[in-house]
């Protein structure tokens, strides 16, 4: 689900009585690059006010989304505010936003879009709190002597906003107090599109929180402990006022470096071991935590009919109530592995299927397991630590039993968690270990492993995370299929949630391709409205029992980030967003024929012809994939098809046509109706392109003569 916000007639009316047009700054039509949010954080059951930064102008804002429901936020500005941005490194202009957050609203961090009548925007996150928010103040507060005095418990905003940059705060402490001091920094920007303050090594904001006590001396301080941000738990040792600094550990600061300290003398825990627990069972976890008093442990129970999958549930203790702490539920058995299974004659025997739970204790800590395989089956071994937040960095080795490694993982796709699919060679027993990859051990450093035979099936990715259509264009996003454990079969996309006004051409990835384009349509006389989307594959996969199901998964979300040197990254997210816009610099991208038959060694002219806004005479460039320089994010093409010489791919000036040409060679892979669009793209910044697309073109590709 989303959360929605809608802002009432009278409000845009009053907003934007001054101007009945978009600004000259606006006749490129970028998408809205959110850079910050300040403060970060809003406290749950409080109504307050957040400045958003932006790239260009957030005028003729109508609707924000959440991606769980709940807060509610509306553009609070009563009068135009121009804002464009040509440095692909400024922070923008800021622009008050009033937020209302209900009492009941879990804490955690959301992530948010913005919906203009002109452009949607990147995405963004606000942290909401269980704790009164202090935002930090105008003034010099870089010392112990300016240092801006907070209330225990609070959650304090603030901004690391130049370069050798401190922020002290100072509060009153009693000895034997335990406290702990949470940041976060890089946690609340990651999902910022542009973040290079720079050169190539200077991202995102690397915090480190510094203890001093009422004599002056540091009493404690951390560097890194959830990814780049900073944590400390301590009791202090006696009474008076301390000083928390807060800074970058390289001296570095932007205006986009915000963050939120939650300062607290509440039970904390960071997580609980074992974190995943199978449904219908009791489990006694331990917390990783601190001011827990004498609990020692928690019991979890979880009925039959909860749904697998992460939950958050606040535990008790002698101290009271903890806060939100992450756990799993899983349809599989559950074990747990420790230093007693340190070695291939003591490992762990496994009955599939089954969950593994690790903690690493000591350091250069191996864990191993057995599990006995069938010749050509295929087994999935999957770690869960590093998506989580945990600081493991798994290892995973299988190996024979005569001690052959036959497969070593680190990384799987996007994550530093590991995944195999193993095939065994032949029937019988095969080890299993896993270990840190810098040989870390302590009580956060868990994981999860899940070890099953693997079902035939496939996951979802690709370039889908926002589009903007004036009426009666086109756009086109890019979908990725990796097929898994033997399944070879089409796989049929989905695409829910459109808002009104905009259809998508129905597509199949056909079962010897990995890519497509899936390509949305505004009608002619669409209005202005905006929503959150889902891609979705379905595809019909027999199982190992040999029964056929329908198998269907929403696509990994990913946004495209700015990287050190002017080159593009991609970043996991959660939201995906589609707007209706007045009309953009392209009133209508149009191609014929829009039915293409073809042989192999065949080739076919498409004219492209485009209709321009009349303020709009930029180059406009063509291309068959989603790329950036060298490199290519997104393809639509069957093998052995793609642009012929003679391709015109660049309208300069005030050109309006030109000519296209798809050639097939002469092993082409056969299609039939395959639905296709040409890229056009305006240039509107040095790493912004706003794309369109042509009508669907129908590629029909004939097999090869026998």
């Amino acid at each position: 689900m989303t959360s929605i916000t809608k802002f009432t007639a009278a409000a845009l009316v009053l907003a934007f009585l001054a101007s009945s047009e978009t600004s000259k700054a606006d006749s490129k039509r970028g998408f809205r690059q959110l850079t910050s949010t300040h403060p970060i954080a809003v406290q749950r059951g409080t109504k307050s006010q957040v400045k958003v930064r932006c790239n260009f102008t957030l005028d003729w804002a109508y609707q924000t989304f959440f991606d769980r429901p709940g807060i509610a936020m509306t553009y609070a500005e009563t009068a135009p505010i121009e804002a464009y941005t040509k440095s692909r490194g400024a922070p923008g202009v800021p622009f008050r936003f009033d937020v209302n957050v209900p009492e009941t609203q879990e804490p955690g961090i959301y992530e948010y879009r913005v919906a203009t009548k002109i452009a949607v925007s990147s995405a963004a996150s606000m942290m909401v709190t269980d704790f009164p928010v202090v935002v930090e103040e105008e003034r010099e507060n870089g010392t112990a002597a300016t240092a801006q005095t907070v209330a225990v418990p609070s959650a304090v905003c603030g901004v690391v906003e130049k370069f050798e940059d401190v922020d002290c705060y100072r509060f009153a402490g009693k000895a034997g107090q335990e406290l702990t001091f949470n940041l976060f920094a890089q946690r609340v920007t990651d999902n910022i599109h542009s973040m290079v303050v720079k050169g190539p090594r200077i991202y995102l904001m690397d915090g480190i929180l510094t203890l001093s006590g009422p004599n002056g001396q540091v009493i404690a301080q951390n560097d890194n402990f959830v990814g780049g941000d900073s944590f400390l738990g301590l009791k202090l040792p006696m009474d008076g006022d301390y000083t928390l600094e807060v800074r970058d550990s390289r001296y570095a600061g932007d205006p986009r470096y915000s963050y939120c300290v939650e300062i607290s003398d509440r039970p904390f825990v960071h997580d609980v071991f074992p974190y995943v627990v199978q449904r219908g069972a009791s489990t006694t976890v331990a917390p990783v935590g601190l001011n827990l008093g004498e609990t020692k442990q928690f019991d979890v129970t979880v009925a039959g009919e909860e749904p697998a999958g992460w939950q958050r549930r606040r535990f008790s203790t002698t101290r009271g109530e903890t806060n939100p702490v992450s756990l799993k539920v899983s349809e599989h058995p559950q074990v747990v592995v420790g230093p007693q299974h340190g070695t291939r004659e003591t490992a762990l025997a496994l009955s599939l299927p089954v969950g593994v739970n690790g903690r690493f204790q000591q350091p250069d800590e191996t864990h191993y397991v057995s599990f006995t395989a069938t010749k050509g089956k295929i087994y999935r071994l999957e770690v869960e630590a590093g998506r989580v937040g945990l600081p493991t960095d798994t290892v995973l080795e299988i190996s024979d039993s005569n001690g052959k490694m036959l497969s070593e993982q680190d990384d799987a796709p996007q994550t530093k968690d590991s995944r195999t699919f193993f095939t065994a060679p032949a029937d019988g027993t095969y080890f299993v270990s896993v270990h840190d990859l810098h040989a870390r051990n302590g009580d956060r450093f868990l994981y999860h492993l899940r070890v099953e035979e693997a079902e035939p099936d496939f996951e979802l990715g690709g370039e889908y995370y926002y589009a903007m259509l004036g009426p009666g264009t086109h756009m086109i996003w890019f979908v990725k299929v990796d097929r898994i454990a033997g399944f070879d079969g089409p796989v049929e996309i989905q695409v829910e949630g459109l808002p009104q006004g905009v259809t998508y051409t129905p597509v199949t990835v056909p079962k010897n391709m990995q890519q497509t384009a899936v390509i949305l349509s505004a009608a002619p006389d669409a209005k202005v409205n905006a929503s959150l989307v889902k891609v979705f594959g379905k595809a019909r996969i027999k199982g190992r029992d040999g029964q056929e199901r329908d198998v269907v998964h929403q696509g990994r979300i990913t946004c495209e980030q700015q990287a050190g040197g002017g080159g593009q990254a991609r970043w996991p997210i959660r939201t995906q967003i589609v707007g209706v816009t007045e009309p953009g610099d392209l009133l209508k991208v149009t191609a014929e024929p829009a039915e293409i038959n073809l042989k192999p060694g065949e080739k076919a002219e498409i004219k492209v012809r485009i209709e321009r806004n009349a303020d709009f005479d930029a180059p406009v460039t063509l291309s068959l994939a989603f790329d950036y320089f060298a490199t290519i994010f997104g393809t639509q093409l069957p093998p052995g098809v793609g642009m012929g010489k003679g391709s015109e791919a660049r309208f300069a000036g005030k050109t309006l046509e030109c000519k296209f040409i798809l050639e097939a060679t002469d092993k082409a892979q056969p299609v039939e109706k395959l639905p296709i669009g040409i890229v056009t793209r305006v240039p509107v910044s040095f790493s912004i392109n706003t794309n369109y697309s042509t009508n669907p073109i129908f590629l029909t590709v004939a097999p090869a003569a026998k």
